[in-house]
């Protein structure tokens, strides 16, 4: 929903608990106000709740670590200071305030030598608290104990909440391949990356098969953990995106390669050859022809994971692996170089079209006759060891799952709906 500039996106699950987590500790706060013990303050044991809110169980569980380290060194160091503090009987404002601030140094150094880094703020935020607002308490020594397990609570109750999940049966026999382009990346959200996660971590078998290059992949798709290889360059190779390395690649013969570079310079035009040296991937570039190459080398050319060698440092011997041919360039010349291409290659090569990001051209591609997506799918099915495939995509007829809406959110819905149904399609 989208009024003006403002997106109003559903309410999610992590705010649902949220609210709940509160209720929950003003619940237990109220329950201990019947005691005839100190019931401490409930904002405390709120705050503790909602830092454990997380959209991952690990990242909970770390949050509540850093939060449990940083109480206990504040409170410490709070409870040290209150002795000092009445033990030396100052009664000057002025004098608490600036033996604080000295105090601040081994609280945080503590966390240091912990190797807690993350949990010196907390550390800091509770001494302060005892330190500046309550040593001219009475009794300053209960709101320490109050303070340290009000934040408790609030642990408990957020961790519990949190990781909190109805039992749910999903399918980990089956593998899951999603397209990218107007199925994935499509009206995405931070929701389509963790549903995809927490599905992932349940033991789906989910992956990701592109025409893109890995880099543009990894780019997409970061902060997705992806477990399984990926099937990138339109079937040309599959990635295994965890140990960044190629495990299966398809090539064009030196002859088709040499014999469309040919036939893409008799045109007047320029291409990109795509080449593996051991396990990286190398671009050759000549001189650029048009402002939509001069662009895609431009933002491409410091990528990572991308090696862009001028054509003039390339060796053509019978040893060179071509992966495929690029040309970027106006539609029609992509059209009558499409024609050439295949008139002249034939069944020796496998040409495609794709529309580019820059507005009145396309890219052609020239890949081996055997580098397929259907092809490259059997290898990684092997890695899956999966009972079937199931693949998502946006192509009516093409694949098994048809996505027409939009993609992105609603291609997570629909894999959500498909693994969960007890692993039947």
């Amino acid at each position: 929903m989208r009024i003006l500039n403002l997106t109003f996106p559903p309410i999610g699950a992590r705010i649902i608990k949220s609210s709940i987590a509160v209720g929950l500790c003003m619940a237990v706060y109220f329950m201990r106000t019947l005691l005839p013990v100190g019931n401490g303050i409930p904002f405390y044991g709120a705050l503790a709740a909602l830092w454990c809110m997380q959209p991952y169980s690990d990242t909970t569980k770390n949050n509540a670590v850093q939060r449990s380290v940083g109480t206990l060194t504040g409170a410490f160091y709070g409870l040290l200071f209150l002795l000092l503090f009445r033990g030396m009987e100052l009664s000057l404002p002025m004098l608490v305030y600036i033996s604080a601030s000295i105090f601040i140094v081994p609280v945080i150094y503590t966390t240091v030598v912990m190797d807690k880094r993350n949990a010196s703020f907390f550390s800091c935020v509770v001494f302060l608290s005892i330190a500046l607002t309550h040593s001219f308490d009475e009794n300053p020594y209960l709101f320490v104990l109050n303070r340290v397990v009000d934040t408790f609570i609030g642990i408990i109750i957020g961790v519990a909440v949190n990781d909190f999940r109805l039992p749910v049966r999903t399918d980990k026999a089956t593998l899951y391949v999603s397209g990218l382009d107007d199925v994935l990346i499509s009206q995405t959200s931070n929701y389509s990356k963790v549903e995809l996660n927490r599905l992932i971590r349940s033991g789906v078998k989910f992956t990701i098969s592109t025409t893109r290059t890995p880099a543009e992949l990894m780019s997409i798709m970061k902060g997705t953990d992806l477990q399984l290889p990926v099937i990138v360059m339109d079937g040309a190779a599959l990635y295994d995106v965890k140990e960044r390395q190629y495990l299966d690649m398809t090539y064009l013969s030196p002859t088709v390669s040499a014999e469309a570079e040919r036939i893409i310079s008799e045109c007047g035009l320029h291409c990109f050859v795509n080449t593996m040296l051991d396990s990286t991937l190398l671009i050759y570039y000549g001189d650029l022809h048009n402002s939509a190459e001069k662009e895609l080398f431009e933002s491409h050319k410091h990528s990572p994971y991308r090696n862009y060698v001028h054509s003039e440092y390339r060796r053509k011997d019978v040893n060179e692996r071509v992966l495929y041919i690029t040309v970027l360039a106006e539609k029609i010349d992509i059209f009558l170089l499409e024609r050439k291409l295949r008139q002249q290659l034939g069944a020796s090569a496998r040409i495609s079209l794709s529309d580019s990001e820059y507005e009145g051209f396309m890219y052609l591609k020239v890949f081996s006759p055997l580098a397929s997506k259907e092809n490259m799918m059997i290898r990684l099915n092997e890695y899956a060891d999966a009972d079937k495939v199931v693949t998502f995509g946006s192509i009516r007829g093409k694949y098994d799952v048809y996505i027409d809406d939009g993609g992105g959110n609603a291609t997570v819905k629909k894999l959500k709906k498909i693994c969960r149904a007890h692993g039947h399609f």
